[in-house]
């Protein structure tokens, strides 16, 4: 293959994927069209199959953008702990990257919300390998780190749970409940900011030390 042809194939692989990753967030996968798909991406729609075979495999590629890629760093945070300050740092890390991960303020993250939002609300057949690959991971680098603090299993469940409820319920709310969740004349990202803070500072303040 001439480097031009493989240049221009990177491209419009680039672009059918990006172009899915909107279709995808916007409409979930039943009703996701690959016609509208490559419309988006402005090429021919038979090149879909051609890059990716099919639907399916498309929507694997875009999961694995959205919910792998960022959610990836979150499941090692624990690895980077060495003491008080760093285990703090690492908590407050997960809790930001996980509220500005489902609360659409950015391209990305507005695209992972919406897709995690039409997988938990209609699960399709991918949903448990979903959350095996990606939501696992993640909650248990959460809970990792609050089991250097919380040593009983079954508070240190409710505590793991409890949090990833209270981000997670921002990923599932339509524009219209993000603006009822914040006081009025307040950003998303103002407000995310202030609800990680008020996460970390209960995390912090019940108790134990490293």
């Amino acid at each position: 293959m001439k480097r031009k042809e493989r240049i221009d194939g990177q491209r419009t692989r680039e672009a059918i994927v990006a172009a899915a990753e909107v279709e995808f967030s916007e409409k979930g996968f039943e009703l996701a069209s690959a016609r509208e798909m490559c419309r988006r991406a402005g090429v021919n729609s038979a090149l879909m199959n051609r890059y990716f075979g099919s639907k399916e495999a498309l929507y694997r590629i875009v999961a694995k953008r959205l919910f792998g890629d960022l959610g990836a760093p979150l499941a090692h945070l624990a690895d980077k702990v060495e003491d008080e300050a760093s285990w703090r740092a690492a908590v407050r890390e997960w809790v930001d990257d996980m509220l500005f991960m489902t609360i659409p303020t950015e391209r990305p993250q507005k695209l992972c919300a919406g897709l995690f939002r039409h997988e938990v609300v209609r699960p399709t057949k991918f949903h448990e390998e979903f959350k095996q690959d990606f939501g696992k991971p993640v909650y248990e680098g959460l809970r990792d780190l609050l089991a250097m603090k919380i040593k009983d299993d079954e508070k240190l469940e409710l505590w793991t749970s409890s949090i990833w409820a209270q981000v997670s319920v921002y990923a599932l709310a339509d524009a219209k409940w993000h603006k009822a969740f914040r006081p009025k004349g307040v950003a998303n990202r103002a407000w995310a900011a202030k609800v990680a803070e008020h996460i970390c500072e209960c995390v912090f303040s019940s108790g134990g030390t490293m």
